[in-house]
């Protein structure tokens, strides 16, 4: 379970990464505001922090499981505003592109929270505890 615990966080920061990148090129070339870019700062800032935490100590998958929670709630609104713009008939294309976007990778941050969840129950941190005494 550590091993799998240890590349579970090497992929959460690979994610962030690549979110903070897409959402940096984004911001940059159609204009988005600060305060538009801040809550995708935060969520960066929490999945760095939890995968790092979790390879440095297991009992941080709290953290980690917080960290995905807030990705997924971030994207699921990210894609809800969207959609509502084109079932309204407001949405310009970019707009549209962009909830496909969204949709199409929404299950990453769905079953990261949920299997940073299943990691969080008892029993699965009993079994962490365990190896980490091995």
């Amino acid at each position: 379970m550590k091993s799998f615990l240890y590349k579970f966080s090497i992929f959460t920061i690979f994610i962030a990464l690549v979110h903070f990148t897409l959402e940096t090129l984004f911001t940059i070339k159609f204009g988005q505001t600060f305060a538009g870019y801040l809550p995708d700062l935060i969520a960066v800032t929490l999945l760095i922090t939890g995968g790092y935490l979790t390879i440095k100590d297991s009992n941080a998958t709290g953290l980690l499981c917080g960290a995905w929670g807030f990705a997924f709630c971030l994207h699921y609104r990210s894609w809800a505003w969207r959609f509502d713009d084109v079932i309204d008939g407001t949405a310009t294309e970019l707009v549209e592109t962009t909830m496909h976007v969204l949709a199409f990778t929404m299950p990453i941050s769905i079953i990261s929270f949920i299997v940073t969840v299943i990691l969080c129950l008892p029993k699965n941190r009993v079994k962490l505890d365990e190896q980490k005494r091995n």
